[in-house]
């Protein structure tokens, strides 16, 4: 899931990349590049929040369990 979330991010931010070149030196009235890279953008935000909140979660379960080995 983690990993899926990851490419996910990487290939919006590259897409949107893409997008604000081709916007800058070809005119593309055909399409609205500017909402379509905003949504590119919203999804970079959404699917790096969710990564990070799984890869927190997976931290703290890991410092719980060394914390409780520790207390042993």
């Amino acid at each position: 899931m983690k990993k899926t979330l990851k490419i996910i991010s990487i290939i919006s931010l590259i897409i949107f990349a893409i997008l604000w070149i081709l916007g800058k030196f070809i005119n593309i009235d055909a399409f609205n590049t500017t909402e379509i890279g905003n949504i590119f953008v919203i999804i970079y935000l959404l699917a790096s929040l969710k990564y990070y909140q799984l890869d927190s979660r997976e931290k703290d379960a890991i410092i719980k369990e060394l914390k409780e080995k520790l207390g042993k």
